[in-house]
């Protein structure tokens, strides 16, 4: 009964995501027809900045309600402490965007027409804190059909309230940033809608629980402090990206052209096919702390094993896949080659990429979540120095060479880390000479047919 719930909601959580990254990629291409690729460098630049206060008031929260709940302590006062926490944290985030936007748009992004997006973006957050919350409520319960169904609905409204307010707003980046917020107010009602509907008919855990707030902090600040700090990180990197391109020799708008197809249309083509492990990476967090609590050792390491296999078995196909049609991808989403010549180089990533993010769930449901934070603050440093030192001399090639060497980084020391946990030993035959065998092969197939279609030979 139990694999059969996870098994569904792995299904839903998939379907969901790959829907969202899907309808993401096509938002991204319509996007990027009316304010082209130096646009969407400026719009990266905006949204980098807001994540800063998604992070503040999101990151740590959700996973402390579904820690609690998961082990049996989810009480009324504990979900309503984390509620209060995390909309203290957006309504002080959301200020200092608010009346800091033109300072933030000049001295940083560099561009004042940053300002008024920055301020249409702030009154988000509180709705986006409690959608956090409740999100990880219900997937402490099993149920991912709420949370999967609210991002949608944010994906659906996002879309269709920008393209209305495209005709009415002289600025396509402000009405996309408006629709942005209309959207996170729509999901914000569906989810405390529903919340209000499971709870009146669930009920909570009677069990008295002591230092409920301590515990709240245990589980929420490390991987708080640790996600604002490295989100810090990762602003200044992109601040610091078009500028040492511009350094380099590629004038302001080309600066700009550059970072847009890096971040806003390779990284999303590279991303898009974790939509089929994301749900295992958010569902290996309950499950994880339950054993823990449990004591389950044997289940976790089960756990631990298939999640390696899978994930990398999955990993090494889609790298073989992204590169023998990296090219058409390009021209089908952007009708650019250099997209596709940029996506071919950075597909070899994409197995340390999707076994990082499947890890540092499990690591999470392991309270394992200080380890993460130190790995993944001085992985960005390391960046934020290497963007600094070598962007201006080599340009956008450097950047690539360090986005390998920061992935190789992170997931090394957190898969050293999840072993030692879980005192698993590594199949190395199973778990990458296997896949990495069958990738190579599908690669040749590929190509094979590939040029039997297109040469008939």
């Amino acid at each position: 009964m139990k694999k059969r719930v996870f098994y569904a909601n792995a299904a839903i959580l998939t379907v969901g995501s790959v829907i969202l990254r899907l309808s993401n990629i096509w938002f991204r291409v319509l996007i990027c027809g009316k304010i082209g690729a130096a646009g969407m460098g400026l719009y990266q630049l905006i949204f980098s900045v807001f994540i800063l206060g998604i992070t503040l008031c999101t990151s740590g929260v959700g996973l402390a309600v579904t820690r609690l709940v998961a082990e049996g302590r989810g009480t009324r006062g504990a979900i309503r402490r984390c509620l209060v926490f995390a909309l203290a944290l957006s309504f002080a985030a959301g200020a200092a965007l608010f009346f800091c936007a033109d300072f933030i748009s000049v001295k940083f992004i560099g561009d004042p027409s940053a300002a008024m997006p920055l301020r249409l973006l702030a009154p988000g957050l509180p709705f986006i804190a409690v959608c956090s919350c409740l999100k990880g409520y219900f997937l402490a319960i099993r149920n991912t059909i709420v949370p999967v169904g609210g991002e949608i609905l944010e994906q659906i409204v996002a879309i269709f309230a920008s393209l209305i307010l495209f005709s009415r707003i002289s600025s396509p980046l402000s009405a996309l940033m408006l629709g942005s917020t209309i959207s996170e107010v729509s999901s914000c009602a569906y989810i405390v809608l529903l919340y209000l509907a499971f709870v009146r008919k669930r009920g909570f855990s009677n069990k008295k629980v002591n230092g409920i707030f301590r515990s709240i902090l245990h589980i929420a600040a490390p991987v708080l402090f640790g996600s604002f700090f490295r989100s810090l990180l990762n602003s200044t990197e992109n601040i610091l990206i078009p500028r040492g391109l511009r350094k380099h020799g590629a004038g302001e708008k080309g600066a700009l052209s550059q970072y847009g197809m890096m971040q806003g249309m390779v990284m999303p083509i590279l991303y898009f096919p974790s939509a089929f492990l994301s749900a295992l990476s958010m569902l290996l967090i309950p499950e994880m702390a339950e054993a823990n609590a449990r004591g389950e050792r044997a289940a976790i390491q089960k756990a631990a094993e298939r999640a390696f296999r899978f994930t990398l078995s999955f990993s090494f196909l889609v790298t073989s896949v992204l590169i023998v049609f990296a090219g058409d991808f390009g021209m089908l989403f952007y009708g650019s080659r250099e997209v596709g010549n940029i996506l071919r180089v950075m597909a070899p990533i994409v197995p340390l990429m999707y076994l990082d993010s499947v890890v540092d769930g499990m690591l999470k449901g392991l309270d394992q979540q200080l380890y993460s934070l130190k790995y993944n603050f001085s992985d960005s440093v390391m960046r934020v120095i290497l963007i600094a030192v070598f962007i201006p001399f080599f340009g956008i090639r450097a950047y690539m060479v360090i986005l390998f060497m920061s992935e190789i980084y992170n997931a090394a020391l957190s898969i050293n880390r999840l072993l030692k946990v879980t005192a698993v030993e590594v199949d190395v035959v199973g778990w990458i000479i296997t896949p990495a065998v069958c990738a190579a092969l599908l690669y040749y197939v590929l190509m094979l047919i590939k040029k039997i279609i297109l040469f008939g030979i």
